[in-house]
C-alpha cells in the first residue's frame, strides 16, 4: 500500500516537473479575470435617480478597496488588460442622458482627482431600459494598478434631463470586469 503511494507521488512530481519545463519553453502567458463588480456593496450596484426637469442629478460611489491576488506581482508586469462595463438604465419617465464615469487608483484620498478610466454615456427615453456598454484597453497606469496587491475604485453617476418631465428610474451595474494578461517568469 505504501509502495503505491510512493509511486503515485513520484508520478505526480515527474508530471509537475514536466509541466514546468514545457511551460518554460512557451510564452508563459497568465490570464487573470477579476470580477471587480463583486467588490461593490450590493447597495452600490443599483442607483435610483430622480432629476427634476432641466436640473441634472448625480451621485458618487465612494472609493472601494479591491484586494487582488497577493502574489500577482510575482507573475511579472501586466502586458495588457481589458475592462468591460455594462449598465442597465431602467428609465421610467423623461428623456435625457445617463453618464457613468469609472475611476481606478492606488490611493482612496486622491482617487477622484486622477483621470477617469472609462466613461459610458447613454440616451434615456421614457418607459425604456437601455443598456450601455464599453470595453477599454488599459493604459500603463491601470496596468500597474492590476499588478499591485490592491487598488481603489470609485464612480460618478449623473443624469441630465432634457425635457419638461422629470428623469426618473434606476441604473444597475451589471458587468464590471477586468482581464489582465501577464507573463510568468519561471526560469
Amino acid at each position: 500500500m505504501q509502495a503505491v503511494a510512493v509511486r503515485s507521488m513520484r508520478i505526480f512530481v515527474c508530471a509537475a516537473v514536466a509541466t514546468v519545463v514545457v511551460a518554460g519553453c512557451g510564452n508563459n502567458r497568465v490570464l487573470v479575470d477579476v470580477d471587480v463588480r463583486s467588490f461593490l456593496d450590493p447597495s452600490d450596484l443599483v442607483n435610483t435617480y430622480n432629476a427634476p426637469p432641466f436640473i441634472p442629478a448625480s451621485t458618487r460611489i465612494d472609493p472601494i478597496q479591491v484586494n487582488l491576488v497577493e502574489t500577482f506581482e510575482d507573475f511579472g508586469a501586466a502586458d495588457a488588460a481589458t475592462l468591460d462595463i455594462a449598465i442597465d438604465y431602467v428609465n421610467n419617465t423623461g428623456t435625457g442622458t445617463g453618464d457613468f464615469t469609472l475611476y481606478l487608483g492606488d490611493d482612496a484620498s486622491t482617487l477622484f482627482s486622477t483621470a477617469p478610466v472609462a466613461t459610458l454615456n447613454v440616451n434615456l427615453q421614457p418607459s425604456t431600459t437601455t443598456t450601455g456598454t464599453v470595453r477599454i484597453q488599459a493604459d500603463q497606469r491601470v496596468l500597474d494598478l492590476f499588478t499591485s496587491q490592491r487598488l481603489f475604485l470609485g464612480a460618478d453617476l449623473a443624469w441630465s434631463p432634457n425635457g419638461v418631465e422629470p428623469l426618473q428610474g434606476r441604473c444597475v451595474i451589471t458587468v464590471l470586469t477586468a482581464r489582465v494578461a501577464s507573463r510568468l517568469s519561471i526560469f
